[in-house]
């Protein structure tokens, strides 16, 4: 589970649901605002550069907006993570709108990338009070998800008989593999390193698909990562719409009676 924490209150989510909220912050709560500020999130393609990202945004901007134009781009560091901050206008009705979009790649927690921009909105002029602001609030981010990063351990041996589990993200269908040549061999190592499958050790810890140290090409194996509370398979069972298991390990409450027992008898 991973748990979120709101204005009002924390909550937490299987590690199923993916991040990708808007928050939007307003000078006032009725009638168009002098500027605006909103952070907007969306999935990431693997290996895809945060240039190709914003690259691709000033292109959709392109056909969707009208009257469009890209005053400049700049790249720029976010507490130290690569950036690229487009500075645009577009007509929207009468009205000529100017738009500071900073773009950036982060890992997701369970996995994958995400696209997170940054966008301040003014009408009519994106005046110098409200360059300063916008500057201001991008400055001040603080990313927190290295604090989080999961810490590889033993590297899955290649050999090894024990059960294993794999959650697709998309489907919500749990497999379950005897040994993992077989979860090797059915998984697409692509979607895999997307982070579209959340993966598991017999016993229910999390595991992490990552590359296997001096290989040349380079070949992916099964790890070990440090436990964080919360993301024990028991966790996700609740989302399993199927299971594909052997007999005995066919549905979400035979697979938590299993897990139970391997956490008792240990």
């Amino acid at each position: 589970m991973a748990d979120y924490i709101l204005q009002e209150a924390t909550l937490a989510l299987p590690d199923v649901f993916k991040d990708r909220t808007m928050n939007l912050f307003t000078l006032n709560d009725t009638g168009a605002s002098e500027f605006t500020f909103v952070v907007s999130r969306a999935g990431a393609k693997n290996g895809e550069t945060v240039q190709a990202v914003a690259a691709r945004i000033a292109r959709e901007l392109e056909v969707t907006v009208p009257e469009f134009h890209m005053e400049s781009t700049q790249q720029k560091l976010i507490d130290g993570e690569p950036a690229v901050e487009l500075f645009y206008r577009f007509k929207n009705g009468n009205v000529l709108i100017f738009q500071r979009q900073t773009v950036i790649i982060l890992d997701e927690p369970s996995g994958g990338k995400k696209v997170v921009c940054y966008i301040g909105t003014c009408p009519g002029e994106f005046s110098e009070l409200y360059q300063k602001q916008y500057q201001d609030i991008i400055a001040s981010i603080r990313f927190h998800h290295n604090q989080h990063e999961a810490t590889l351990g033993e590297m899955i041996r290649p050999d090894n008989p024990d059960l294993f589990f794999a959650l697709d993200t998309e489907s919500c269908n749990l497999d379950v593999f005897s040994g993992v040549q077989a979860l090797y061999r059915s998984l697409p190592l692509q979607r895999a390193r997307q982070g579209i499958y959340l993966l598991y050790a017999q016993d229910g810890s999390p595991l992490r698909i990552a590359p296997v140290p001096d290989t040349q090409p380079i070949r992916y194996a099964l790890w070990s990562v440090a436990t964080v509370p919360g993301h024990h398979l028991e966790q996700q069972l609740s989302i399993c719409r199927t299971v594909n298991g052997p007999q005995g390990l066919a549905s979400p409450e035979q697979i938590l009676a299993f897990l139970t027992r391997q956490r008792t008898s240990s």
